[in-house]
């Protein structure tokens, strides 16, 4: 299967901002956070396109939300929104400053054809042990 190694780095984006406004359950912060940006040329050799689903996994955990590409990004990044989504492969050791690292996280990509993207309530149950 194809897969690409990437460089993860996350922040808060202003769609993001606008979804949290409506609600954290709203479908806006849904589209806003369960995603990956992807450089177009990293998109290609991958044959994804918008909106297909891809399976993110780092050594932290791992998740499947949907592709978008980007011409901003340089070949072999990755942009990660804050969120629940994101949460699921970054890791929680914050070195004492409190804050967890969300830049410059290794990951690995690849297509997720056929799987679905977890909901936020999937997402809080995975966190309780459920599934």
């Amino acid at each position: 299967m194809l897969k690409i190694e990437v460089t993860l780095i996350s922040g808060r984006t202003s769609q993001q901002g606008a979804g949290l406004e409506v609600g954290k359950t709203s479908e806006e912060y849904f589209r806003s956070t369960s995603y990956v940006e992807l450089n177009a040329s990293d998109a290609e050799k991958l044959g994804v396109g918008d909106g297909q689903p891809v399976g993110v996994t780092t050594p932290h955990g791992s998740v499947v939300v949907s592709a978008r590409t980007s011409q901003g990004l340089d070949p072999g990044m990755a942009f990660f929104p804050y969120g629940p989504w994101a949460n699921q492969v970054f890791g929680t050791d914050t070195g004492g400053t409190g804050m967890p690292s969300y830049k410059g996280i290794r990951a690995t990509v690849e297509p997720a054809a056929g799987k679905a993207i977890p909901t936020l309530t999937e997402l809080v149950e995975r966190l309780r042990g459920g599934t």
